[in-house]
């Protein structure tokens, strides 16, 4: 009898793991402003961001976070892919300042805020230059995506973030297309 229980316990567990967790956390784009220049294009990008409990209770343990911005340019015609580029932001706990840091790890700009909702609020609107080269008049499309970066946690916690899904905050790619007139 005893076992029957321990076992019952054992496999709710098992499937309580298997089990996905709610909705209310991950990230994704909501929209993209383009604005051609010369051998470069500006990005406006609006995104949705929301840590899982999971993870800001290893933020609050002093425990990084990246969150990546992958960005590629494509030719809308035959999809040849023009230019690539990935913006990595940290976040990071001060727990005896008690604030938050948000770094910019191109322009290593630090900035501080009292609170992790003012960090992710800056991170949900970006203004992004992307160095493209000369670009012909023609039909572009700006991709782009946000993840958080599961590879630059602590190697002990690589394991549990690559099954969990209280670690998946990846958005899928978002597509704009966008116009270069002569």
């Amino acid at each position: 009898m005893a076992w029957t229980v321990f076992i019952t316990l054992l496999s709710a567990s098992f499937l309580n793991g298997c089990v996905p967790a709610s909705d209310d956390y991950g990230f994704s784009i909501s929209d993209v402003r383009i604005a051609p220049g010369h051998q470069k294009i500006t990005a406006s990008v609006q995104q949705d961001l929301s840590l899982s409990r999971e993870a800001v209770t290893a933020l609050e343990n002093g425990v990084p976070l990246t969150l990546m911005l992958e960005m590629e340019l494509r030719d809308a015609v035959n999809l040849t892919l023009l230019a690539d580029d990935v913006r990595q932001f940290e976040i990071r706990f001060l727990p005896l300042e008690e604030f938050f840091q948000l770094t910019d790890n191109q322009s290593n700009e630090v900035k501080s805020y009292p609170r992790l909702r003012h960090v992710m609020n800056e991170l949900a609107s970006l203004r992004i230059d992307f160095t493209t080269g000369p670009l012909a008049p023609g039909s572009y499309e700006y991709r782009a995506r946000i993840k958080l970066d599961n590879a630059s946690l602590p190697a002990p916690m690589h394991l549990p973030a690559l099954f969990s899904a209280d670690w998946k905050h990846n958005s899928e790619w978002s597509t704009w297309p966008f116009e270069i007139n002569a």
